[in-house]
């Protein structure tokens, strides 16, 4: 049976509802009280959890509460602010993404942890998607019977209708927001390393967005991987697809649907693409096993916040080298 972490939820509207229904005894928590400064959301929240004390002061929760860890769904320029807080009275703290609005403020919520001596994890949540374990699989795995072993090339791209800012209107929400799914998902394939980041920012005229919101960028793997990433909200399709062009063969992948081509040594031929079976979808569930078992046992977790810096140092790169039109080194 698993030990269980009793839990602080800070922020328990929007974001915040899914630990409310997935960080349960079952998953090794137990929430001991829940903090937002919007009472309605307070007594909603109480009704999915029953007898758990609220607060509107966090401050006043942490005084007051004897808990384990904390799970931290405010918006993102309070998680530092918020994450200190919690790790200076000794918790452990898993905070939603973006880890923080800026790479100074992830590595001073990073430090912060050290300091404490606990564990910090960001939810990193695509990381734990079926598709993204297939190819993580395919790419990772000599077992798996489509491996195609190191890539040298992958071409990313997400288009995304949504006409419409809401809250991602300032300088390069999209990156901050949107990419740091994605450059999390290219590290758990590849493994921390990029060494290079060229981006541009673009937008058209009639949208919306005060700022650039599509972002078009290059970046360099030590292992001399090539990353071509295309990421916009202003498109009128709502795609993803993914090329990786590897030591054995080729994935390629069409929204949800994964499949690999054989490689083949003859000129200018292409084997037949074959599906692949994909690996089960995890979820926020893999999230929170991955942060019980850094706490617990002390495992070092692809979503540990250490580990989520090289997620902010690409956002930081991609974001200074769009603004001044210039490859940024890392």
């Amino acid at each position: 049976m698993k030990s269980i972490l009793r839990t602080i939820h800070i922020g328990v509207g929007n974001r915040g509802q899914w630990p409310l229904r997935l960080a349960t005894p079952d998953a090794g928590f137990g929430p001991v009280a829940l903090v937002d400064t919007d009472e309605k959301t307070l007594d909603a929240a109480r009704e999915d959890c029953g007898n758990v004390r609220t607060y509107v002061s966090l401050d006043a929760a942490l005084r007051e509460t004897l808990a384990d860890a904390a799970i931290i769904c405010t918006p993102t320029r309070f998680h530092l602010e918020h994450g200190r807080k919690c790790l200076q009275v000794g918790l452990h703290v898993l905070v939603e993404k973006g880890m923080a609005p800026s790479l100074a403020d992830a590595t001073a919520l990073v430090a912060a942890a050290q300091a404490a001596g606990r564990a910090l994890c960001v939810a990193q949540n695509y990381r734990y998607q079926s598709m993204e374990r297939t190819v993580f699989r395919m790419i990772n795995d000599p077992a798996h019977p489509q491996y195609v072993g190191a890539p040298f090339l992958i071409e990313y791209t997400q288009n995304r209708q949504r006409p419409h800012p809401r809250t991602l209107d300032y300088l390069f929400a999209s990156v901050w927001d949107m990419s740091c799914h994605h450059f999390d998902t290219i590290h758990s394939w590849l493994g921390i390393g990029f060494t290079q980041v060229t981006a541009e920012a673009f937008g058209p005229a009639w949208s919306r967005y005060r700022h650039a919101n599509n972002t078009s960028l290059q970046m360099v793997h030590k292992s001399g991987c090539m990353v071509h990433y295309l990421h916009t909200h202003d498109a009128a399709v709502n795609e993803i697809r993914i090329r990786i062009q590897a030591v054995h063969g080729a994935i390629l992948v069409d929204g949800d649907q994964v499949s690999y081509c054989k490689r083949c040594d003859r000129q200018l031929v292409q084997e037949a693409l074959v599906p692949v079976e994909p690996e089960t979808h995890l979820g926020e569930l893999g999230v929170l096993a991955d942060f019980h078992r850094h706490c617990v046992q002390g495992e070092q977790v692809g979503i540990a916040g250490s580990s989520n810096l090289g997620v902010m140092a690409l956002c930081d790169a991609t974001c200074r080298s769009a603004l001044n039109h210039a490859t940024v080194f890392l």
